[in-house]
């Protein structure tokens, strides 16, 4: 079972064909101990990037883990959007309908540009996004036009004064997510900010 689901996640996610012909080989060929999963992960040439599979494979010169990292409810949901098509849409999200007051959010910071709110599932003790009103096509910031340059300033200025109403003077992080393997599930641009804790590095 655990063999049959990496074959499925390696085709999902675009894995590159020879990575694919290797997990049909463990599919086949079940490897129980962890030297025998170190000699596979040696016969992947290097430079292709070491997806996730029943059996983790790392980069030269670390060791292979036993078990997958368990994929997140928002990796999920990323790929899930990737595969429906919604990046290319330009349809409504979930954002749109905050904006319009159609779904009730926790709203700290408004203007007539953008919009902030505290997220509803929380990574650090203080998440909130910052959305703007308008997308005008910025789905996400790789499709950012020159004519978004004052747009995206704007933005990230407030996320500065947002922190800073949040008491983060110890420091805090600003996150966006691009695209599916940047793990972005709505496609609205949008700017995590995230403090009240220590962060790790590296991330994600």
């Amino acid at each position: 079972m655990r063999a049959a689901l990496s074959l499925q996640r390696a085709a999902s996610l675009r894995v590159p064909l020879r990575v694919q012909a290797l997990c049909r080989h463990l599919a086949s060929r079940p490897v129980t101990s962890l030297s025998a999963r170190s000699s596979i992960a040696a016969r992947i040439p290097t430079g292709i990037t070491r997806h996730r599979t029943a059996a983790t494979i790392k980069p030269e010169g670390t060791t292979a883990s036993a078990e997958a990292a368990p994929m997140s409810a928002e990796e999920a949901a990323a790929i899930a959007a990737a595969a429906k098509g919604i990046p290319d849409s330009g349809d409504p999200t979930i954002f749109d309908k905050i904006i319009a007051k159609e779904i009730p959010a926790t709203v700290v910071y408004e203007d007539d540009l953008c919009l902030a709110f505290r997220d509803v599932n929380p990574q650090a003790p203080v998440h909130i996004l910052v959305i703007p009103k308008v997308r005008a096509g910025l789905t996400q910031l790789s499709k950012a036009v020159p004519e978004h340059k004052a747009l995206l300033g704007h933005l990230m200025y407030t996320a500065q004064e947002v922190a800073k109403s949040e008491k983060l003077d110890a420091g805090f992080r600003l996150v966006i997510n691009d695209g599916p393997e940047g793990c972005q599930s709505v496609y609205h641009l949008h700017i995590h900010i995230l403090g009240g804790r220590q962060m790790k590095w590296p991330p994600g």
